[in-house]
């Protein structure tokens, strides 16, 4: 009993003194910024609400958020990858423990006596001594590959709850523009009113009818035109949240009361641990890396040891003879191993690639909402303004017009430039909206790595 306990912790003390020869990771170099470009002293960095969509200030958003993340088909699917990444993690660490095996014939017989009889079985253990971390080096990878579908998956989340809020955001406009296309069509009849009148005094000729006839068709068919927009915006919202089409309900709600949140991005480098997809990619490399090491252990003997056998010949000799019969040592592969610990290593060097990628990626995503938010912005501004004036405008040469003292041509301009202001201001007021929703995004929605 002593000898097969020291045999046991003779081959323990071999298990956990095995090399290890995957390379040490290091996370790729990569040169980050110290500053966003036009940012201050001033302004000084706040955390982001992981509930970010709430300060917009809409009980409609954090309903259809909420929607979202309850019922999104791809959103699902990407859980079910995880889950998937988990079984894998799971077999991939099976190999660290001992395969138990349970052979032998259980059929009862009975002797001439009358006595039951029954056949025992015979246990067998066999493990793979982990000479050179291979199967540590999968289990690593396994774990690295689950993180990385997490990842995935939370990045995954962050881009849905983004397209919502801009879908949202659409719709709104959408529903602006319609009331705006309506206001016109109205303006519109009221003009042909006073043009027919003047018509019947004498006053134009008929091309002056035509011509705001005409108008009016136009009108007519921009306000379809809205109403077929507003419908498909309807359909791209009710796919978000997983619903059918048909199933969609009408969303209250107006473009203009939706609050304006104050967002001061953290430091670029920021970006490194509150980026999903960042994350997602270095835990990629993790598990290339350590394929790395897998592709290197082929190449030199594996050790399968069969413990029922050793602890039947517990001595020196009988240790060594058992050893020697079950060392495997690679000889000639055709290439096989090479081609692996090329490929492997090929896929880490592409890895570090598209890290590196999606690093300046995310910098540019973070540059590119805050120059459209700044300048959406400053022409909501001057819209604002332009509309006051272009209506003021509009209402005299209506006055104007019905007087006489302005042609057709000039009433009819001053008709159209409202019409376009109003329009551009609800596109500023949009784009700033969607600009402060990529925000959000790009900045990685304060999401956090669970600890």
């Amino acid at each position: 009993m002593t000898k097969n306990i020291e045999t046991v912790v003779w081959i323990v003390s071999l298990v956990l003194t095995g090399c290890n020869l995957v390379p040490t990771f290091q996370s790729p170099s990569v040169e980050i910024p110290e500053q966003w470009r036009r940012q201050t002293v001033a302004d000084k960095a706040n955390d982001i609400d992981p509930q970010w969509w709430t300060t917009f200030g809409s009980a409609a958003l954090n309903n259809l958020i909420e929607r979202a993340l309850a019922y999104n088909n791809d959103l699902a699917a990407a859980g079910q990858r995880v889950e998937q990444a988990r079984a894998q993690a799971k077999i991939a660490g099976a190999e660290l423990w001992p395969a138990i095996g349970l052979a032998g014939n259980f059929n009862s017989t009975h002797n001439d006596l009358g006595q039951t009889q029954r056949e025992t079985g015979q246990l067998s253990v066999g493990y793979e001594v982990d000479l050179w971390g291979a199967n540590r080096a999968k289990r690593d990878a396994g774990q690295a590959r689950l993180l990385s579908e997490v990842f995935a998956r939370d990045a995954l989340q962050l881009v849905l709850m983004a397209d919502v809020a801009q879908a949202y955001f659409n719709l709104l406009a959408i529903q602006e523009r319609k009331r705006i296309a309506s206001e016109f069509l109205q303006n519109v009849d009221d003009v042909l009113a006073i043009v027919e009148a003047r018509f019947q005094a004498g006053a134009i000729s008929a091309v002056d009818v035509a011509q705001q006839r005409t108008e009016r068709a136009s009108a007519r068919a921009s306000l379809d035109l809205v109403i077929q927009q507003q419908m498909l915006a309807e359909n791209t919202l009710a796919i978000l949240l997983g619903e059918s089409p048909q199933e969609w309900s009408e969303t209250a709600g107006l473009l203009t009361e939706l609050q304006m949140p104050l967002i001061n991005p953290q430091q670029p480098s920021s970006l490194l641990q509150r980026r999903p997809d960042v994350r997602q990619i270095e835990m990629q490399l993790q598990a290339a890396n350590a394929d790395v090491g897998i592709a290197l252990a082929g190449f030199y003997p594996k050790l399968q040891l069969n413990l029922d056998t050793i602890l039947a010949n517990p001595q020196p000799a009988g240790l060594a003879l058992a050893m020697a019969a079950n060392l495997a040592q690679p000889l000639f592969q055709g290439g096989r191993l090479e081609g692996g610990l090329e490929n492997a290593r090929a896929r880490n060097a592409e890895l570090v690639e598209i890290y590196q990628q999606t690093l300046l990626t995310a910098f540019k995503d973070v540059e590119d909402a805050s120059a459209i938010r700044r300048q959406a912005n400053l022409r909501l501004q001057a819209l604002a303004e332009a509309v006051g004036k272009a209506n003021e405008a509009y209402q005299l040469a209506q006055d104007q017009y019905r007087v006489g003292a302005i042609d057709y041509q000039t009433l009819l301009n001053t008709q159209r430039t409202l019409l376009t202001a109003k329009n551009n201001r609800v596109q500023a007021h949009l784009d700033l909206l969607v600009a402060l929703a990529q925000l959000y995004k790009a900045l990685g929605g304060g999401w956090m790595a669970a600890r």
